[in-house]
Formats: C-alpha cells, structure tokens, sequence
C-alpha cells in the first residue's frame, strides 16, 4: 500500500479512468485477496507499470493494465501480462478475461496482439453498491 499514490498516479498519467473500486480501501482489501496478481514493473528508481489480475476461482481477470507514455511500447506491457498469466496459470486459470472500455482503441489493439480475443457473445456489465455512482438509496427499516 506504500506504492499506492504512485501507481494511483500512473493510472491517471496511462489515461485509466478512476473508479470507486479505486480507491485507497478497495485495493487494500483486492491486496489481502491475493496479492501475488498485483503487479508492479519499476525502471529509473519508479514505477513505470501496473496489472491487476484477479481470479474468482474459476476466470481469471485483468484490470487497470497501465504504463506510463514515456515506456509505452518498450515491451512493459507484455511482460506484466505475461507475468500475471504465468502466475494465474499456476493457480489452476485456465481462462482469462480482460476488461477494458470499448472507446479504449489503444488497449483493445494491444489485447489482440497478444492473442485476446473480442467475445461478440458477451457484454459486461456492472453495480455498484455502497455511494457509487448507480447506487440504490439505502432502505431504513
């Protein structure tokens, strides 16, 4: 949780879009889960990438993949997915998602260039809870 303003930081300079699921109390908890899917890459004494893989027990998933622009394309990428797919393999995964925003071109190229492909079957969807912003009043009894 000491990298936590840094890697805030670099999702927003990578062009991620912060969500409530964000924030300080929610990756605190996503690190006690399994914080071996976290990842972090480093170059010149900072950090410089992030992943965050997760597995439910059945899928894996990736999320917030993130490089700052000055170490875009230098292979960063690749070799976080690649890491978190080799840790999410020794677990058992056997299936990946990733989730990214259909305006995000950038990231939609990249996926398929390392062998991700687009599921036209699907659509995810999410809620959520607790002040978010789809959140339901909550009902007093």
């Amino acid at each position: 949780m000491g990298d936590y303003p840094e890697v805030k930081a670099l999702w927003r300079k990578s062009g991620l879009e912060i969500r409530p699921g964000d924030r300080r109390k929610e990756i605190q908890l996503k690190l006690t889960r399994d914080p071996e899917l976290f990842l972090v890459a480093e170059a010149e004494g900072r950090i410089v990438g992030s992943i965050i893989g997760a597995w439910d027990g059945r899928r894996g998933w990736i999320y917030h993949l993130g490089v700052l622009p000055a170490f875009q394309r230098k292979g960063v990428a690749s070799g976080l997915v690649s890491e978190v797919e080799r840790r999410m393999r020794a677990k058992g995964v056997v299936k990946v998602n990733a989730s990214i925003y259909k305006w995000n071109k950038q990231s939609l190229a990249f996926f398929k260039a390392i062998g991700y492909q687009a599921d036209a079957m699907t659509v995810h969807v999410g809620k959520y809870f607790k002040g978010g912003p789809n959140a339901r009043p909550t009902l007093k009894q």
